[in-house]
Formats: C-alpha cells, sequence, structure tokens
C-alpha cells in the first residue's frame, strides 16, 4: 500500500493545508421581511443562514440560537449571537429530533436556504412545538472557467455541488467523497465509482479521509 498521491479539490471556499478550493457553487443572500414576534429560539443548519440574518438585522441576537454543529454554533458566537444548544448529530433531520425532545410548546424561527434536504418542518408538524421558516439565502452554480486536474479526489459537501460541479466537469478519474449519504445518493446519478464517506459529515473528516486514502 502506498499513499495516494492525487490533488485534494473542496468545492467551496473553505480553507484546509493541502486542499484545493474549487468553489462550483455561490451563495447569494436575500432581502426578506423579519419577524420575531412570539420567537423562542432562532434554528440555523449552517454558516450561511447566520451570515444572511446578520445582514439583515442585528436583533436575532437578541435569541438564543440552536446550531447544527460547531461550525455553525462558532459563527453564531462570531457574530455576536447566543448558543443555546448544538446538536450531537449534523444531520439536519435528527437535529430536529434532538430539538423537539428537549423542547416543549416552544416557538422556533429557522432562517434557511431555499433549497433544504432535510424534512425539519415535516418533523416539527409532528410536535407540541411550532416552526416558522424565513428563507434567507439560496445557493446558485457558479461559472468557472477551468477544469479540475485529474486524477484528483473531490470532496462534495451537498447535492448541490453535485448537480454544479456534473455542469463543470465530468466524474472519469476522480475519487468521490460525500460528506454524508444524501450527497452519496446524488453522486449515485453521475458515476460508478466507488465513493468514500467520513464516519461523521463534517468538512473537516472529509479532508481528513481524502489525506489518509490509500491506493493499491
Amino acid at each position: 500500500m502506498k499513499n495516494l498521491r492525487l490533488p485534494i479539490y473542496l468545492l467551496n471556499n473553505d480553507k484546509y493545508e493541502g486542499v484545493i478550493n474549487y468553489p462550483v457553487i455561490k451563495i447569494n443572500f436575500l432581502s426578506p421581511s423579519i419577524s420575531f414576534d412570539g420567537i423562542d429560539y432562532l434554528i440555523f443548519t449552517s454558516k450561511n443562514g447566520v451570515r444572511a440574518i446578520n445582514k439583515l438585522t442585528d436583533k436575532w441576537k437578541n435569541f438564543p440560537s440552536l446550531a447544527i454543529g460547531k461550525a455553525t454554533a462558532k459563527e453564531i458566537e462570531k457574530l455576536g449571537g447566543i448558543v443555546e444548544f448544538v446538536s450531537s448529530n449534523a444531520y439536519g433531520d435528527e437535529f430536529a429530533k434532538e430539538i423537539n425532545k428537549k423542547y416543549k410548546n416552544k416557538k422556533f424561527l429557522f432562517l434557511r436556504a431555499k433549497e433544504i434536504i432535510s424534512n425539519i418542518k415535516e418533523i416539527f408538524d409532528k410536535s407540541d412545538n411550532s416552526l416558522r421558516e424565513i428563507i434567507v439565502y439560496e445557493t446558485v452554480c457558479a461559472k468557472l472557467d477551468k477544469f479540475i486536474k485529474k486524477p484528483a479526489i473531490v470532496i462534495f459537501t451537498s447535492p448541490s455541488t453535485v448537480k454544479c460541479f456534473s455542469k463543470i466537469n465530468d466524474f472519469e478519474n476522480i475519487l468521490p467523497i460525500a460528506i454524508g449519504n444524501k450527497t452519496k445518493n446524488a453522486l449515485l446519478e453521475f458515476t460508478k465509482n466507488s465513493i468514500l464517506t467520513p464516519q461523521n459529515p463534517y468538512i473537516k473528516e472529509c479532508v481528513l479521509l481524502a489525506k489518509n486514502v490509500k491506493l493499491r
């Protein structure tokens, strides 16, 4: 066995040593009308949701926030918000179940992307809690004028990155790493290559997995 010495591409702008950024998606922050009336808690499932509301108003900082993971929690704290709870699971559906198990008869505001892959609203509809959603940002495909250098390891962080990557590159001669099962399922529509997934759905773990892949 020997270490696989291939370039590692990450399909966003997060910086990691030894990793090439290839941002196939971009974030458009939106300007919806925001009301916090009657809200007990805010819900964030990404750093971009935090950044989006912070561009609109400072009032969100007066409400305790529930974060899907440590990275989102750090962004909340960085921008001056209050972190009340951090999920032990980075999947949206499990996050929603944790919230509904921990809190009863509360009102939540979910500041979200235009397209999401979890069933958070449906899970809340079956609980004693109420959930209001406001779309504060959208993910769109970026226009890139260069191709990746193959063979390569490519880290896909969402089904959206799979879709947008497919508009620019094919999937020949790449080793794909999917951050989670829904991203893996999206990849299966485009490639028959073996798809690796980390034990936990975090970008940092995807990068670690990429750096430790071995090839016969």
